[in-house]
């Protein structure tokens, strides 16, 4: 089979799409014909290097953890799925689940920038019914990413108060929407070409291009928010602190120092940042909410496998509108 595939860390160059030996199931896993495979700035990342000591991984490295297609083979043991289903995985190895780590693989056996994929039963969910593979390829990382930074680290519940620093980004767009259908009350911070987008989505909306966010949070919520979800990092981490009520919580996905810096800020404010959890669950969730039109899907750009490298391209260049989609 065709597979994008790197035998030593390094830039782009490093990468190729190449024959690779078809995956084969286990009990307990799905054979899936990927139909597209939506690829993160992770992925590069990993290519790159930067993570290779933080993670378990072996080269040579198939990349990509999001995936949908079509079920082609099941292992003895499958009870949730069969041959012909559609379905969406993020597959990425859950080397930080205690109940599946000792059983799991290193990062690169089972990437999912290939023409099938090896995915365990558990991290698979039937693919929203409502939208074409190529968009439901580019939701689960950043869908799983942006539901587990409200909920599960954000613990929030209906009535509170939400800032989005960010809404307007591939996890933020999936946080403020998941709020709103919680009953959470969301702003969400944009630039100004991008504040119809968030609109649209239900939030009111800070628009940091105009400067001096401090002074607009306050003036809309003098008395900050319950929790603030930072998709941005940087100068904008700070000013999502100040933003917070008294005994709130932070949570980033762009600043690990963000425990530390909250509790430097005092009134009991709580940062957290986390790795997002593999969670076939969370996807079937995410599924309904597609379908019942209470969540919309990012716009996609897709690029045949055969041209994977300059799909590659596009995402480190950042020249690409919406998520980047490998389609089969």
């Amino acid at each position: 089979m065709k597979a994008v595939f790197f035998e030593e860390f390094g830039d782009l160059s490093k990468m190729s799409v190449v024959g690779r030996p078809r995956p084969t199931a286990g009990a307990k896993d799905l054979i899936v014909e990927m139909k597209g495979a939506g690829i993160n700035p992770v992925d590069w990342k990993i290519r790159a290097g930067y993570l290779k000591d933080a993670w378990p991984m072996e080269l040579p490295i198939i990349t990509g953890w999001d995936v949908s297609g079509t079920v082609v083979e099941v292992g003895s043991e499958v009870t949730n799925f069969k041959v012909g289903d559609e379905v969406y995985s993020y597959n990425r190895p859950a080397f930080d689940n205690p109940e599946y780590a000792a059983t799991e693989d290193p990062i690169g056996r089972d990437g999912c920038c290939a023409e099938y994929v090896k995915v365990a039963e558990w991290k698979a969910a039937h693919k929203p019914k409502s939208i074409n593979h190529s968009e439901a390829g580019g939701i689960p990382l950043a869908g799983l990413t942006a539901y587990q930074g409200v909920f599960d680290q954000g613990l929030m519940k209906e009535g509170q108060s939400l800032l989005v620093l960010g809404a307007s980004g591939g996890v933020g767009s999936f946080a403020v929407q998941f709020a709103k259908d919680a009953g959470i009350k969301v702003t969400g911070s944009c630039s100004h070409r991008n504040v119809d987008m968030v609109e649209e989505l239900g939030a009111e909306v800070v628009d940091y291009t105009k400067g001096d966010v401090d002074a607009q949070v306050k003036e809309s919520h003098p008395d900050g928010f319950d929790v603030v979800y930072d998709c941005v990092g940087g100068d904008q981490t700070a000013a999502g602190i100040r933003a917070l009520k008294k005994g709130g919580i932070i949570v980033s996905i762009a600043n690990t120092d963000v425990p530390e810096l909250a509790k430097e800020a005092g009134d009991d404010k709580v940062g957290k940042s986390f790795l997002v959890a593999v969670s076939g669950e969370q996807l079937k969730k995410i599924a309904s909410m597609v379908d019942s039109n209470k969540v919309k899907v990012a716009h996609v750009t897709t690029f045949p496998l055969d041209e994977s490298i300059k799909a590659f391209e596009a995402l480190e260049t950042n020249r690409a509108r919406g998520k980047i989609v490998i389609t089969n």
